[in-house]
């Protein structure tokens, strides 16, 4: 690495941009972009190291301000984001952090030659796995301790790049094939699924650009299998957002016109409809979320709802979502996911199905939800998810009694997730 004085200053100056704006504003993805956007002479392995740093800050940053606070009993310490910078560096690249030198004498250069890094952890496993405090209240006894050992690591890391085959235009082995220069593995859930642990920039691939793969997390790709669409099912994508559900749904289906898009949120739609062309894929009925009852009420073989949500199982893919998490929050969530379920379960007639999913992994969200609509909804019945991944040459090891599918992102290297199916009965 090559002046790293003047690489920690950049990371420090984009860190700020995201640390001091308030919580509502955050989006550390498109801060990131803009950031590079303004600063184009940065070559390609400076920004990986800024990004790497500026991910783990964010990642981190509760135990990050646990450890600089314990650092020097006693001393009052202004937590500024050189600070962090400087101890998110020291811990990353102890080796490295020696053999430093600084020519200007600035506030980064002040720090890092008076600041010494030690390496100590909190008891608190929240504290120590950076978890808003919230989040750990609700996960805490949902599963074993064991299971959480493994689990809390893992939404500190990223999945890596995960891309779903279109198969309308090809299957995976060939897609596998075309991409040979690039390290994929098949995925370890879907079939659909390759995957690659290293960053690379694939929106300019040819393969991409023609429409021969999209991408979208491995978990996530599970639910248009839970679907498993019939040709002439009509199928009602109710919180369709940018539509990568949607389109698995289309590519499984084979491009039928019994596929309706909508969302609370219109304006997320035109992403769907630019990825559709993309792909090929022309026949998804975009519709108003508002005359979606007039037209489809009764008539819906399988409505989909991916529910909004905290959003807990992805923290490792997207970790400045944690840090607008709070009960507050929550509460909003359920209390919509509880409004978008009852209103719109006479969508579906008499033997079709209701799909609820989440990437969440708290349970209030997730199965207490389920169980709350099953208890106010007579007509339903919850079924097995698995019948449908079995279908597709999906195994997935689970309890016999369980229904639904509760994914933690240690589990599979993917996403957390959630996915349940219900039958209505009458």
């Amino acid at each position: 690495m090559k002046n790293i004085p003047l690489l920690l200053n950049h990371t420090s100056e984009l860190f700020s941009l995201w640390y001091n704006k308030e919580l509502i504003v955050r989006a550390a993805d498109k801060i990131k972009r803009s950031y590079f956007q303004d600063r184009r002479y940065l070559g390609s392995k400076d920004r990986k190291f800024i990004e790497l740093l500026y991910f783990d800050m964010i990642r981190n940053l509760r135990l990050y301000l646990w450890q600089i606070n314990k650092a020097q009993p006693g001393e009052i310490r202004n937590i500024s984001p050189e600070l962090i910078t400087v101890h998110a560096f020291k811990r990353l690249f102890p080796q490295e952090s020696i053999k430093q030198k600084f020519k200007i004498d600035d506030k980064i250069a002040i720090i890092f030659n008076s600041y010494e890094y030690r390496e100590i952890l909190p008891d608190d496993p929240a504290e120590r796995w950076s978890l808003p405090p919230a989040l750990w209240e609700h996960i805490k006894d949902a599963y074993d301790p064991a299971e959480l050992e493994l689990c809390l690591p893992a939404l500190l890391q990223s999945p890596g790049v995960h891309i779903r085959t279109n198969s309308l235009k090809t299957n995976t082995p060939a897609l596998m094939e075309k991409l040979k220069d690039i390290p994929f593995q098949l995925g370890n859930l879907s079939p659909d699924a390759l995957r690659l642990d290293t960053y690379a920039n694939l929106t300019q691939n040819p393969l991409y650009k023609s429409g021969f793969f999209d991408f979208q997390d491995e978990s996530s790709q599970l639910v248009a299998f839970v679907c498993n669409p019939k040709k002439d099912d009509i199928i009602v994508d109710l919180c369709a957002g940018a539509g990568g559900k949607t389109l698995h749904l289309a590519a499984l289906q084979g491009d039928m016109p019994s596929l309706i898009a909508t969302d609370k949120y219109s304006n997320r739609l035109r992403e769907l409809g630019f990825r559709a062309m993309r792909l090929g894929i022309r026949n998804i009925q975009l519709r108003p979320i508002e005359k979606i009852n007039t037209l489809y009420k009764g008539k819906v073989n399988t409505l989909l709802i991916d529910a909004p949500c905290s959003g807990s199982g992805v923290y490792g893919r997207h970790p400045d979502r944690k840090w607008e998490f709070n009960e507050e929050r929550l509460t909003y969530y359920i209390k919509e996911q509880r409004s978008i379920l009852a209103e719109n379960a006479s969508l579906i007639k008499p033997g079709g199905y209701l799909v609820y999913a989440t990437c969440s992994i708290i349970p209030e969200e997730n199965v207490k939800q389920i169980e709350h609509f099953l208890s106010t909804h007579p007509d339903f019945e919850l079924v097995s998810v698995y019948d449908e991944l079995n279908e597709h040459g999906i195994r997935i090891q689970h309890d016999p009694s369980d229904k639904y599918l509760q994914i933690l992102p240690h589990q599979y290297q993917s996403d957390g997730f959630f996915i349940s199916k219900l039958k209505r009965i009458k």
